[in-house]
Protein backbone atom coordinates (compact mmCIF):
# COMPACT_ATOMS: atom_id res chain seq x y z
CA UNK A 1 0.00 0.00 0.00
CA UNK A 2 2.86 2.37 0.80
CA UNK A 3 4.31 1.86 -2.69
CA UNK A 4 0.95 2.79 -4.24
CA UNK A 5 0.74 5.95 -2.11
CA UNK A 6 4.28 6.94 -3.07
CA UNK A 7 3.65 6.19 -6.76
CA UNK A 8 0.44 8.22 -6.89
CA UNK A 9 1.96 11.09 -4.93
CA UNK A 10 4.88 11.25 -7.33
CA UNK A 11 2.64 10.84 -10.38
CA UNK A 12 0.25 13.59 -9.33
CA UNK A 13 3.16 15.92 -8.56
CA UNK A 14 5.03 15.15 -11.79
CA UNK A 15 1.96 15.36 -13.99
CA UNK A 16 0.77 18.55 -12.29
CA UNK A 17 4.18 20.13 -12.84
CA UNK A 18 4.15 19.04 -16.49
CA UNK A 19 0.63 20.37 -17.01
CA UNK A 20 1.48 23.76 -15.57
CA UNK A 21 5.00 24.33 -16.86
CA UNK A 22 5.77 21.71 -19.52
CA UNK A 23 4.34 23.35 -22.62
CA UNK A 24 2.41 21.30 -25.12
CA UNK A 25 4.82 18.38 -24.65
CA UNK A 26 4.14 18.26 -20.92
CA UNK A 27 0.38 18.45 -21.37
CA UNK A 28 0.26 15.71 -24.00
CA UNK A 29 2.68 13.46 -22.11
CA UNK A 30 0.62 13.88 -18.93
CA UNK A 31 -2.53 12.83 -20.76
CA UNK A 32 -0.71 9.78 -22.17
CA UNK A 33 0.61 8.78 -18.74
CA UNK A 34 -2.74 9.23 -16.99
CA UNK A 35 -4.75 7.43 -19.69
CA UNK A 36 -2.31 4.51 -19.76
CA UNK A 37 -2.25 4.23 -15.97
CA UNK A 38 -6.01 4.42 -15.57
CA UNK A 39 -6.64 2.03 -18.48
CA UNK A 40 -4.22 -0.49 -17.00
CA UNK A 41 -5.82 -0.28 -13.55
CA UNK A 42 -9.37 -0.54 -14.87
CA UNK A 43 -8.69 -3.39 -17.27
CA UNK A 44 -6.69 -5.34 -14.69
CA UNK A 45 -9.69 -5.18 -12.33
CA UNK A 46 -12.37 -5.66 -14.99
CA UNK A 47 -10.69 -8.59 -16.75
CA UNK A 48 -9.06 -10.05 -13.62
CA UNK A 49 -5.67 -10.02 -15.32
CA UNK A 50 -2.74 -11.89 -13.86
CA UNK A 51 1.02 -11.72 -14.31
CA UNK A 52 1.85 -15.44 -14.57
CA UNK A 53 2.44 -15.20 -18.31
CA UNK A 54 2.53 -12.42 -20.88
CA UNK A 55 -0.13 -9.86 -20.09
CA UNK A 56 -1.31 -8.98 -23.60
CA UNK A 57 -3.72 -6.24 -22.50
CA UNK A 58 -1.07 -4.32 -20.54
CA UNK A 59 1.43 -4.97 -23.34
CA UNK A 60 -0.98 -3.33 -25.81
CA UNK A 61 -1.52 -0.34 -23.50
CA UNK A 62 2.23 0.08 -22.99
CA UNK A 63 2.87 -0.19 -26.74
CA UNK A 64 0.24 2.43 -27.58
CA UNK A 65 1.64 4.71 -24.85
CA UNK A 66 5.16 4.28 -26.26
CA UNK A 67 4.03 5.09 -29.81
CA UNK A 68 2.22 8.22 -28.56
CA UNK A 69 5.28 9.30 -26.55
CA UNK A 70 7.51 8.66 -29.55
CA UNK A 71 5.30 10.91 -31.68
CA UNK A 72 5.57 13.67 -29.05
CA UNK A 73 9.36 13.25 -28.98
CA UNK A 74 9.59 13.30 -32.78
CA UNK A 75 7.63 16.56 -33.01
CA UNK A 76 9.38 18.30 -30.12
CA UNK A 77 12.56 20.36 -30.14
CA UNK A 78 13.24 19.31 -26.54
CA UNK A 79 15.24 16.32 -25.33
CA UNK A 80 13.22 15.18 -22.31
CA UNK A 81 10.29 13.72 -24.34
CA UNK A 82 12.76 11.39 -26.06
CA UNK A 83 14.03 10.16 -22.69
CA UNK A 84 10.48 9.65 -21.40
CA UNK A 85 9.67 7.63 -24.53
CA UNK A 86 12.83 5.57 -24.02
CA UNK A 87 11.79 4.66 -20.47
CA UNK A 88 8.36 3.68 -21.80
CA UNK A 89 10.09 1.49 -24.39
CA UNK A 90 11.74 -0.36 -21.49
CA UNK A 91 8.26 -1.18 -20.17
CA UNK A 92 7.31 -2.56 -23.58
CA UNK A 93 10.48 -4.64 -23.79
CA UNK A 94 9.80 -6.11 -20.32
CA UNK A 95 6.84 -7.98 -21.79
CA UNK A 96 9.15 -9.80 -24.19
CA UNK A 97 10.85 -11.56 -21.27
CA UNK A 98 7.74 -13.69 -20.71
CA UNK A 99 7.24 -14.19 -24.44
CA UNK A 100 10.77 -15.55 -24.79
CA UNK A 101 10.83 -17.45 -21.49
CA UNK A 102 7.39 -18.44 -20.17
CA UNK A 103 8.97 -19.60 -16.89
CA UNK A 104 9.99 -16.01 -16.09
CA UNK A 105 8.98 -15.08 -12.52
CA UNK A 106 5.60 -13.32 -12.33
CA UNK A 107 6.77 -11.13 -9.45
CA UNK A 108 9.85 -9.95 -11.32
CA UNK A 109 7.82 -9.45 -14.52
CA UNK A 110 5.21 -7.29 -12.79
CA UNK A 111 7.81 -5.27 -10.91
CA UNK A 112 10.14 -4.76 -13.87
CA UNK A 113 7.30 -3.78 -16.20
CA UNK A 114 6.06 -1.05 -13.86
CA UNK A 115 9.48 0.06 -12.67
CA UNK A 116 10.13 2.35 -15.64
CA UNK A 117 7.27 4.72 -14.85
CA UNK A 118 9.23 6.24 -11.97
CA UNK A 119 12.40 7.32 -13.81
CA UNK A 120 10.28 8.40 -16.79
CA UNK A 121 8.31 10.83 -14.66
CA UNK A 122 11.41 12.05 -12.86
CA UNK A 123 13.11 12.75 -16.20
CA UNK A 124 10.00 14.61 -17.32
CA UNK A 125 10.14 16.92 -14.28
CA UNK A 126 13.92 17.43 -14.47
CA UNK A 127 13.79 18.02 -18.23
CA UNK A 128 11.03 20.61 -17.94
CA UNK A 129 12.88 22.34 -15.11
CA UNK A 130 16.14 22.46 -17.08
CA UNK A 131 14.44 23.63 -20.27
CA UNK A 132 12.68 26.43 -18.39
CA UNK A 133 16.01 27.44 -16.84
CA UNK A 134 17.72 27.58 -20.21
CA UNK A 135 14.86 29.53 -21.71
CA UNK A 136 14.71 32.02 -18.83
CA UNK A 137 18.47 32.50 -18.49
CA UNK A 138 19.64 32.30 -22.09
CA UNK A 139 16.48 32.63 -24.17
CA UNK A 140 17.13 29.13 -25.54
CA UNK A 141 15.16 25.87 -25.72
Amino acid sequence: MLIAILFWSMSIGACGYALLLGGWEGRVTTVIILLATLATMQLENLLNLHWHDTNEVVFAIDLVAFIAMYIVAARSDLWWPLWVAAFQLNSVVAHFATMISPQFSALIYHGYEGLWAIPGQLVMVLGIHRDRGWKNNYDLA
